[in-house]
């Protein structure tokens, strides 16, 4: 009962944190699809709160670790409008699948495909699965920020400073239409990636 009461609490404060910090943030965003367009999402996981900002109360669903530390990063995502599925390659994989692949008729789908735990900028099969499996195409998203703290993580994690400004491209979508394809979409997705996130923020590819 406790934890439970730790946890709503954490969710409660750590929303509204966020979205005090969003307040001070602007976002120079391009190319984006319409919020409810059929798509999977893809970038690296030292953007995720960058991007979390960016898409507060877009509705996009989101792929979050069943672990204990997962639920602390779930609680709060629900509260800005996200819906989250629980699970990872390692545990609860399956189940995590189905509710996408469901979910994904009517909603948007967002994944870090080196997340939870890395090695940085990896891209597990599963993403390339998924995007077969729906139906729908894979978007990658660049993004860069002016102000930022970067932590000593596997992934470089960054934290966007009050008052920064970010940049975020949403990049040419890329459809897999069968497993022959996965080698392809995988080169495709970090062309686009790397073409924009070199760390120079006057580049504007």
């Amino acid at each position: 009962m406790k934890s439970k009461l730790l946890f709503k609490l954490e969710a409660r404060l750590g929303a509204w944190l966020l979205r005090l910090l969003r307040l001070s943030i602007r976002f120079d965003v391009k190319a984006q699809p319409p919020n409810d367009y059929p798509c999977v999402y893809i970038f690296w996981h030292r953007n995720l709160l960058l991007m979390t900002l960016q898409r507060v109360d877009t509705n996009p669903v989101v792929l979050v670790s069943s672990s204990r530390d997962g639920e602390l990063i779930a609680g709060p995502l629900n509260r800005l409008g996200y819906h989250t599925v629980r699970g990872s390659s390692t545990r609860g994989g399956s189940l995590a699948l189905r509710q996408m692949l469901r979910l994904a008729q009517d909603h948007s789908l967002a994944i870090t495909p080196d997340g939870p735990k890395g090695p940085a900028e990896t891209v597990h099969p599963g993403l390339f699965e998924l995007a077969l499996l729906a139906r729908i195409p894979i978007i990658p998203v660049a993004v860069d920020v002016n102000r930022e703290w970067v932590f000593n993580s596997w992934d470089r994690f960054r934290f966007p400073l009050p008052f920064s400004r970010i940049k975020v491209r949403y990049k040419q979508q890329i459809w897999v239409r069968s497993k022959t394809d996965f080698a392809i979409a995988e080169t495709a997705l970090r062309q686009s990636l790397s073409s924009f996130e070199t760390g120079l923020w006057h580049r504007d590819s």
